[in-house]
């Protein structure tokens, strides 16, 4: 895909990061231009899309905190299996 020849390995990785620096600046623009669009020509008043995102992010995120708990109590429990098995491990060539 990139046919660039490059002197240092710093000045491709430069060249990476640069060009993913682009992507995702360039696709932060992209988004805000479309949900600009998407406001300005919805069918709903703004007042009404405004109440209708609010509930949608505050669902959203007491999903996100109850799906969160969830996955930290079961790495806590994962962790202490993992401590118990090393000491376990490390126990047996004592």
């Amino acid at each position: 895909m990139n046919d660039r020849i490059y002197y240092s390995r710093e000045a491709e990785a430069r060249a990476t990061r640069e060009r993913a620096a682009a992507i995702v600046v360039f696709l932060a623009l992209g988004l805000g231009i479309g949900a600009a669009l998407a406001l300005l020509f919805a069918p709903k008043s703004g007042d009404k899309i405004r109440e209708e995102i609010s509930k949608t992010m505050g669902e959203g995120i007491e999903r996100g905190g109850e799906a969160t708990n969830s996955a930290l109590k079961q790495l806590s429990k994962d962790l202490n299996d993992l401590r118990k098995s090393v000491e376990d491990r490390l126990e047996s060539r004592r």
